[in-house]
């Protein structure tokens, strides 16, 4: 039944946007079931239990986040750190924007959503996890599928257009070119920062080439030490920003669309970057 935990923690995961919640429920869901003395499918018990209980989770977890300071993101499923893809096709699912497209949606709706348009569970199924009727189910996907549609993230770009243009903004801003790298910038780019109140974050996100063009210069500018290397968060390009002995300080992650930058996700809260740090620093936030 082990085998069942990349699964699940998969779809707690993309249900709540942090590894300890996620790990949590899970926990829990395989607690219940050897509490159970007969279990016709584990793993049809197991997802229930997972997505009940992630349901739970995130109604109380957004009601924490009203009081979170600044903007709340998911804490970022580095590739290279995480593995919760499953299968190629389902890594564009643990990109940072496509979770951040995800909190539009209710608990309910992201739930059959996920189940059924990400892991491709039937209305039946759907009806059984969740204890709804399928009629029900379709409607509340329906919502879902509306509510994202103008908000999804358009992936056009190759991997190897994407990593290219991401090389190029990292050496215009470590070099201080504020021109070559507003040129990189969609002219109504986004850079969205997670501080949570525990590290240089902003309070609102900020819009426009040369504010943020001039903002990442600044922050590249102002610390010189720091070092960046190319990493991706659902198959999407990222930085892992890290200080001079290789701690992870930033995840800063992006979204390309017609050749340009279109909108930046960085999380430098330290409470979501445990997860990414490399060997000799993974217990140092705990």
């Amino acid at each position: 039944m082990e085998e069942l935990r990349p699964l699940l923690l998969s779809i707690a995961y993309r249900m709540l946007g942090t590894f300890g919640d996620a790990e949590d429920v899970v926990q829990e869901a395989y607690l219940r079931l050897h509490r159970e003395p007969e279990v016709a499918s584990p793993k049809a018990f197991l997802t229930t239990v997972t997505t009940r209980l992630a349901i739970d989770q995130l109604r109380s977890a957004r009601r924490q986040r009203e009081q979170y300071f600044g903007p709340w993101l998911p804490e970022p499923a580095v590739d290279e750190y995480v593995d919760l893809a499953d299968r190629a096709a389902l890594s564009d699912s643990l990109s940072t924007a496509f979770l951040v497209v995800l909190e539009r949606l209710s608990p309910d709706q992201r739930a059959v959503f996920l189940l059924g348009d990400v892991f491709g569970y039937s209305y039946d199924d759907l009806a059984d996890i969740l204890g709804k009727t399928p009629a029900n189910c379709r409607q509340l996907a329906v919502r879902a599928r509306r509510r994202i549609a103008d908000n999804r993230p358009r992936f056009d770009a190759s991997p190897h257009e994407r990593d290219e243009l991401v090389r190029r903004f990292t050496a215009a801003a470590q070099e201080g070119e504020i021109d070559a790298l507003v040129e990189l910038l969609a002219p109504d780019v986004t850079f969205t920062g997670d501080g949570g109140g525990k590290a240089i974050g902003l309070p609102h996100p900020l819009h426009g080439a040369l504010p943020v063009g001039r903002m990442v210069v600044t922050a590249f500018g102002k610390f010189p030490e720091l070092g960046a290397e190319p990493v991706h968060v659902g198959n999407q390009p990222a930085l892992r920003i890290h200080d001079p002995s290789n701690r992870t300080v930033a995840i800063w992650s992006f979204v390309v669309v017609e050749g340009r930058i279109s909108a930046i996700h960085g999380v430098v809260n330290p409470e979501k970057l445990t997860h990414v740090q490399p060997s000799g620093h993974a217990d140092d936030e705990r």
